[in-house]
């Protein structure tokens, strides 16, 4: 069978606890909550940032193509409401098993949508963490439960460095996948930004025995006037070599 990547490299549990704990704290913790986040608890709905994206993934084995929209109403300076529907294209290499149903037999092609809803907080400037749950519509009907989380360390330096954390359980197939991503800034202008860096994806659990990823460089570039981004990776893992391209066009809507 295939060893090939969950869409979207599990939220762990430990992160829904402080999350949990941040947001439903007893009385003296609130206390103390209030001097690191000042107004906390001061509604401000005021922005909504609508974020388009796409991509593709070609390995040797398998290849994917994702197309997708998220919602972010803020709720707090801290706190938001998130949304999020993506649909995939899933095409798979010759005498390969189907990796949503296994045992069911070889599918050239799948087609699927994941429903996602949930939180992000702002734990810090420059770090947001995403906790989302939902499930899929299509070839796929699992449930899956996501964790997002990225920060930027030494921002005020000429090389902010960017760490990116993504992991998700597929309740269906029972495989976990967890990426992990850390690149920086090398060029900055009043126009566009580029990255660099590297990034590695693994996965286990349910279909899969033991362990597979994949991983390699990847370089970035981001145009600040028209809020674009595109991303290039390519390396080797399990499926073999393979060559990834994602998109992301981000609109802020003052409420």
């Amino acid at each position: 069978m295939a060893k090939w990547p969950c869409m979207r490299p599990s939220a762990a549990v430990v992160k829904l606890l402080v999350l949990g704990w941040m947001l439903f704290a007893p009385a003296p913790a609130k206390a103390q909550l209030q001097n690191l986040y000042p107004n906390f608890f001061e509604l401000k709905p005021d922005i909504l940032d609508v974020v388009a994206f796409g991509g593709g993934f070609g390995s040797e084995k398998y290849g994917t193509i994702q197309e997708g929209l998220q919602l972010d109403q803020r709720i707090t300076r801290y706190f938001g409401a998130v949304g999020r529907v993506t649909g995939y294209q899933l095409w798979i290499g010759d005498n390969f098993d189907n990796p949503l149903m296994p045992g069911t037999g070889h599918q050239p092609r799948l087609n699927f949508a994941r429903l996602l809803g949930g939180v992000d907080f702002a734990l810090y400037p420059g770090t947001t963490l995403f906790v989302l749950g939902g499930g899929d519509v299509g070839d796929s009907t699992g449930a899956v439960i996501e964790g997002d989380l990225s920060s930027w360390l030494l921002s005020h330096s000429r090389h902010p460095v960017n760490f990116s954390f993504s992991s998700n359980h597929d309740y269906q197939n029972h495989v976990t996948a967890s990426e992990i991503d850390l690149r920086a800034v090398v060029s900055s202008t009043e126009t566009y930004l580029i990255t660099a860096g590297g990034g590695g994806a693994i996965y286990g659990g349910g279909v899969i025995s033991g362990l597979a990823g994949q991983g390699g460089p990847d370089l970035g570039i981001y145009f600040r006037g028209y809020a674009l981004g595109l991303a290039l990776q390519g390396g080797y893992g399990n499926a073999g070599g393979f060559g990834q391209l994602s998109i992301i066009k981000q609109w802020d809507f003052r409420e």
